[in-house]
């Protein structure tokens, strides 16, 4: 009696609906958000992919796993949690990434896409490192930021299109450490056109990683797509 009464006082609580969970997201909730259906391993859209990113920009990324297709209601606390400072958020996206970890492969550390220090100063913190942190204990391994910046403060990309994306970040990285052989997973909550995570991979492998796959929460579907979301 004493245990069920702990437990329901110190229950998560579900950010979607507000009732206890046993961790972020309750199962209800978490049923809600759309799931992406057959993903390209390499680039993560729904198969079959019409418009293949990886023939319209070079793709350094050798894998993309991101389970949930951007739109509502995800949406709603992808910008919560970037722009309204619902830092837990970050908690609860990684641990709806859990059970995609196996897809990834062996990893020996985790990579957060950084932010500007413009941008972190006005946030406070970095939306993909508090969801790199917990994966990081679940796969025991470390999350490297020293010497991983993020130079150019680039623009809001919403409503870019790609080229625009990969203009605005190109060259925006700078890898200062060997990582020579490492696997590494980049960690993001949104891979939208994939520029932003190839450009980090770029200086990855110039720094002597031997794979960057990708972990996002989400994959933005290609236009034909979103109209069956």
């Amino acid at each position: 009696m004493v245990y069920g009464l702990l437990r329901r006082l110190f229950a998560e609580i579900c950010p979607a609906c507000g009732l206890a969970s046993p961790g972020g997201f309750c199962g209800v909730c978490a049923a809600e958000l759309t799931r992406v259906v057959r993903a390209c391993r390499r680039c993560g859209l729904a198969e079959p992919v019409a418009h293949c990113p990886r023939q319209q920009m070079a793709w350094d990324v050798d894998q993309v796993v991101a389970p949930f297709t951007y739109g509502p209601p995800l949406d709603h606390y992808v910008h919560a949690l970037k722009y309204r400072n619902a830092r837990a958020l970050g908690r609860a996206f990684a641990l709806l990434l859990y059970p995609s970890l196996a897809l990834v492969g062996a990893v020996d550390a985790l990579v957060a896409v950084p932010l500007h220090r413009s941008r972190f100063r006005e946030r406070g913190y970095n939306q993909a490192q508090e969801i790199a942190r917990v994966l990081a204990r679940a796969l025991k391994v470390p999350v490297m930021t020293r010497g991983i910046v993020r130079l150019v403060a680039t623009p809001a990309q919403a409503g870019q299109g790609a080229l625009e994306r990969r203009r605005s970040v190109a060259r925006a990285f700078r890898v200062e450490r060997n990582l020579e052989g490492l696997r590494i997973a980049i960690v993001d909550d949104v891979v939208t056109t994939g520029a932003t995570v190839n450009a980090l991979a770029v200086e990855l492998k110039a720094a002597g990683a031997a794979r960057c796959a990708v972990l996002a929460v989400a994959r933005t579907a290609e236009p034909a797509q979103r109209r069956n979301v």
